[in-house]
């Protein structure tokens, strides 16, 4: 009886699990344990156990699950592997356990070593509150932060055709970013336990370990990331994709930034705004994510027109569905502020206000609008961008952008004296109304004027050249 294994599994690990690798990996790393054994204890070995395992499992992991794919891109392979009938479902789970198969090889090493360690100091909880629950936010951190390189990998993959480091780079970092919040240095002991708290975390008003919230919302995500992945495989594959898991993401964040908070009894107001700030920041990531090709965005509107309902909703972007979640967010966070005084806000809330010295609680609804515009603002001025010569540098010409309004122009012109001339640069609102809307809405017809015309020239330019080459 024969079993059929996944060829791209299997060519993976022809190519990372040879056995002169797997016993050498073996004797080098129980031969360090070993060394820092006897020149220590059992706390350093742990401590060395667990800092293996971030470097393996939270660094260099992400980058070998880009890789898997980036050294195809490299080597000119690509283009055939697409092209052949492997599934994209097969290609996602070959590439993401199989280029990791090493990686993963190694990390059962070191956590061998550390239970090994954990057994004999009597399974200390370490930083999670258990010492079970720790090994567990590091395994499925990892698995998490594997997912998120790769799709990472994948969206760069999308935006140019060229290999460049900055992809591994990119998605090494991303991934162990989402390593070390998922994990938190779960297995790390802690040298004195009596006086050591791992944190609490409230969802929906009530009480739970915010490890244990760590562990149930880190497995959570890991699902939406490799179904992301593989709906990000399929759009390269050039299937047909609709934005609904998109949407779904959406609201399922939105559901979870009302309901999980460091703080009890938020209320409407504590929902609102930590919801709005969520999607608003998914509306960011979503149009650096997208490849904003004016051709495409003209055939999405062309068969709109035509009635071809199909093909018009496969080609919205994620970032006009989150812009739509923010206007929704916007008009809840609205109603929620309005119907309550400074003084019924939860303490929390109202320190945070005050630490914020812009912000003032009586033009805290003509802020949140302000904000609305400027990511208006920020989101045309990044087509406008797109839609030029400056094509394939309009990701990093934009967020230099947005460093430089936001941060240091800012700050400036606050310590400088000029806070009444705010609204320039930052969704500020002030007692004058009409100076803290006129900026903002000078500059939005100035950048649909500007992005109308650019939108013209690349569309025509773009169906001339096809005229041509047709």
């Amino acid at each position: 009886m024969s079993v059929d294994i996944n060829p791209e599994f299997q060519r993976n690990l022809w190519l990372h699990l040879g056995w002169q690798r797997m016993m050498a990996a073996c004797i080098v790393g129980f031969t360090i344990a070993y060394a820092i054994f006897l020149v220590s204890d059992y706390d350093k070995l742990a401590y060395a156990a667990n800092m293996l395992l971030t470097i393996v499992l939270g660094m260099w992991g992400p980058r070998r699950a880009a890789d898997s794919l980036a050294e195809e891109v490299a080597s000119g392979t690509w283009e055939m592997q697409r092209m052949s009938g492997l599934s994209a479902w097969s290609m996602t789970w070959g590439k993401l356990v199989g280029g990791c198969s090493f990686v993963w090889y190694c990390g059962f090493l070191s956590l061998i070593a550390y239970v090994f360690v954990g057994w004999k100091l009597g399974f200390p909880p370490g930083q999670a509150g258990g010492f079970w629950l720790g090994i567990y936010l590091v395994l499925i951190g990892a698995s998490l932060a594997h997912a998120v390189a790769l799709g990472v990998a994948l969206i760069r993959l999308r935006k140019t055709v060229q290999y460049r480091r900055l992809t591994i780079t990119l998605a090494q970092t991303c991934g162990f970013v989402v390593f070390l919040a998922v994990s938190g240095g779960g297995t790390f002991p802690v040298l004195d336990e009596s006086g050591f708290s791992p944190g609490v975390a409230y969802v929906y008003d009530s009480a739970y370990s915010w490890p244990l919230v760590r562990a149930v919302l880190g497995t959570v995500f890991v699902l939406w990331a490799v179904v992301a992945v593989f709906r990000l495989m399929r759009s390269e594959l050039q299937y047909r994709g609709w934005p609904w898991f998109w949407s779904l993401f959406l609201c399922f964040c939105a559901v979870l930034a009302a309901g999980v908070a460091p703080w009890p009894g938020g209320g409407a107001v504590g929902a609102a705004l930590p919801v709005f700030a969520v999607v608003a920041i998914l509306t960011y990531l979503a149009a650096l994510a997208d490849r904003r090709d004016p051709i495409r965005y003209r055939s999405g509107l062309l068969a709109l027109r035509g009635g071809d309902i199909s093909r018009a909703v496969a080609e919205i972007p994620w970032w006009l569905v989150s812009l739509a979640g923010v206007l929704a967010a916007l008009a809840f966070a609205l109603t929620a502020v309005s119907d309550m005084s400074f003084d019924e806000w939860p303490p929390s809330l109202s320190a945070l206000l005050l630490r914020l010295r812009l912000l003032t609680f009586e033009h805290l609804a003509e802020t949140l609008v302000l904000i609305v515009l400027f990511m208006l603002r920020d989101l045309a001025f990044l087509m406008w961008l797109s839609f030029g010569t400056w094509r394939s540098r309009s990701d990093v010409t934009w967020l230099v952008y947005l460093a430089l309004i936001y941060w240091p122009v800012g700050i400036i012109m606050v310590f400088a004296g000029y806070s009444d001339y705010i609204t320039l640069v930052l969704p500020v609102a002030s007692d004058d109304i009409v100076w803290s809307f006129a900026p903002i809405l000078v500059q939005l017809a100035v950048l649909g004027v500007m992005l109308r015309q650019r939108w013209r020239l690349a569309t025509r330019s773009e169906a001339a050249r096809s005229r041509i080459t047709a």
